[in-house]
């Protein structure tokens, strides 16, 4: 776990000063733009850990793992979805 990075505090914020209530038009506009901050954060940092992971193509056996999607034309959902005590994702070392 050298890999392991920390983080310094952020200094506390200073005492809130009271602002007038904004109009619901201003309320949703900084919540619109608080969102898309958000997204656009979340983006920036999938994009950098599919960076550090490599491609996966070029991993050993490349897209071979079984998907983790309902498999098509099984007969019950239902039954699919409770799911069984096998285990189809072993390696193949074993």
């Amino acid at each position: 776990m050298s890999n392991v990075h920390t983080f310094a505090p952020r200094r506390p914020a200073a005492a809130p000063v009271a602002l007038p209530a904004p109009s619901p038009a201003d309320m949703r506009r900084q919540l619109e733009d608080a969102a898309q901050a958000a997204l656009d954060t979340a983006d920036r940092l999938i994009a950098l850990l599919d960076r550090l992971d490599g491609d996966s193509d070029r991993e050993d056996g490349a897209d071979a793992e079984p998907s983790l999607g309902a498999p098509e034309n099984h007969a019950s959902q239902i039954v699919w979805l409770r799911g069984s005590s096998s285990d189809t994702e072993q390696d193949a070392a074993r």
